[in-house]
């Protein structure tokens, strides 16, 4: 039987060159359309279809089924989703409705139909809100970036560090945040749409680390109809940020990001931001402000379709951090990373019902190469940092939007300067909550 997606309810006029090469669509279609009462010919093809991306024709399939018997809740089912992926959201409730209410349907064919109508009701209310929150412990066996030697260098000698800034594990208690609204203006294409993102750390041992940070993304989305899942962005920013209970820095900014479609495989959205970041000195960090200056990225974020179960998303940028007085461009820097994700759901057998498991191996590359030299390190070297990360992401869904996430994470950077060169692994573990 078919799965899938779909639109207009048309049956196939007749067969594309693209559909032609598959020789099973182009035999089942022949088949179908000389028997058209053989219900078993018409999922076959309907199932083909779908596979094939053609989801007006199986609509069309499955529409004749339903002409010879009315009386099949998972086929309105089907014609309720293939719809519902064209974005033909009447028709597509209409279908999902008669689904529940049709005579012995079964239980979950009801379930599944009552998600489709709910996401049906959110994509047409012109105000859509999103909202994530995760909170828990996490360990670092090197929550302070030390060293992972001994010996560093100082003024241009080699030296022994200071046990106050050798590596240190620690636990910390970390509660994460994040909301969206999103405002369509109804026949205009355009939306407005703000994203919050707030993170606070409190760590057990080391509480000069304790880290608070918050961030706000807003601006209007104009569409852009000649291109597939086209838009486009401009948007404000305003980001602060606190460290042993003090202000860190502030850095307000702006951004401009489009996004599109490569069909099914792939929404692409490039962007470029520009942050004027302003650090201020503190009793624990009495040099932050050499950092203040312009933080300038341009990168791409994409995610898709995979294999099977499995996803994708991929994130890849250049940052360009320039500093507002030259004495101090050994802090300034350009770094390009590439991080990569490939999420896998399933679902678990949990009592008399099932969760949803998804399991999400992560890698990562950097590279940063610096301005200049730093005297008080080594006025004869410029630093360089290349570092990799791999980890692993496990949500489970415990009760409907409620569930317990777990991340492992190993990330080891290799520097030209040993005061630099370290490796930190990461445990964290704690509940979470979507709306």
């Amino acid at each position: 039987m078919a799965s899938g997606s779909a639109s207009g309810p048309v049956f196939a006029q007749g067969v594309s060159p693209s559909q032609a090469a598959n020789p099973e669509y182009h035999v089942l279609f022949k088949r179908m359309y000389a028997d058209p009462k053989n219900l078993n010919v018409t999922f076959q093809f309907a199932d083909v279809a779908v596979k094939a991306g053609d989801y007006e024709a199986a609509i069309g399939a499955l529409e004749r089924v339903l002409f010879f018997n009315p009386n099949l809740p998972r086929v309105r089912l089907q014609l309720g989703v293939l719809y519902f992926k064209l974005g033909s959201y009447r028709m597509a409730r209409s279908y999902l409705e008669q689904a529940q209410g049709s005579a012995g349907s079964p239980a979950d064919v009801q379930s599944e139909a009552a998600q489709f109508i709910a996401e049906i009701d959110r994509r047409l209310n012109p105000q859509k809100w999103g909202v994530f929150a995760h909170t828990g412990l996490r360990y670092q066996s090197n929550a302070n970036a030390g060293p992972s030697g001994l010996l560093v260098r100082s003024l241009g000698q080699d030296a022994v560090i200071n046990n106050q800034f050798a590596k240190q594990p620690d636990w910390n208690w970390f509660a994460l945040f994040g909301a969206s609204y999103t405002y369509d203006i109804e026949g205009s294409g355009v939306s407005l749409e703000a994203g919050l993102v707030g993170y606070y750390a409190k760590q057990f041992k080391l509480s000069q680390f304790d880290l608070g940070l918050i961030e706000l993304q807003a601006g209007p989305r104009f569409a852009l109809p000649s291109i597939p899942g086209g838009s486009i962005k401009p948007y404000v920013i305003g980001v602060a940020a606190s460290l042993d209970s003090a202000l860190y820095f502030t850095a307000p900014g702006a951004g401009l990001s489009m996004r599109f479609s490569l069909g099914d495989f792939a929404r692409v959205e490039p962007f470029i931001e520009i942050r004027d970041r302003t650090f201020r000195d503190s009793m624990a960090f009495p040099t932050a402000a050499q950092q203040s200056g312009t933080l300038t990225t341009v990168g791409v974020a994409a995610e898709g379709a995979a294999f099977g179960p499995a996803r994708w998303f991929g994130r890849a940028t250049f940052d360009r951090n320039r500093t507002d007085e030259g004495v101090f461009d050994f802090n300034g820097y350009e770094r390009w990373s590439v991080d990569v994700g490939f999420p896998v759901a399933f679902s678990m057998p949990w009592g008399d019902s099932t969760r949803q498991v998804v399991v999400t191996p992560t890698a990562g590359l950097s590279r940063a190469e610096y301005d200049s030299a730093n005297i008080a390190v080594d006025p004869d070297t410029v630093r360089h940092d290349r570092e990799w990360r791999v980890g692993m992401l496990f949500d489970v869904q415990i009760y409907e939007r409620y569930g317990l996430r777990t991340q492992l994470q190993y990330a080891r950077n290799h520097s030209n300067l040993p005061n630099f060169d370290f490796s930190n692994f990461s445990v964290t573990f704690g509940p979470t909550a979507r709306f």
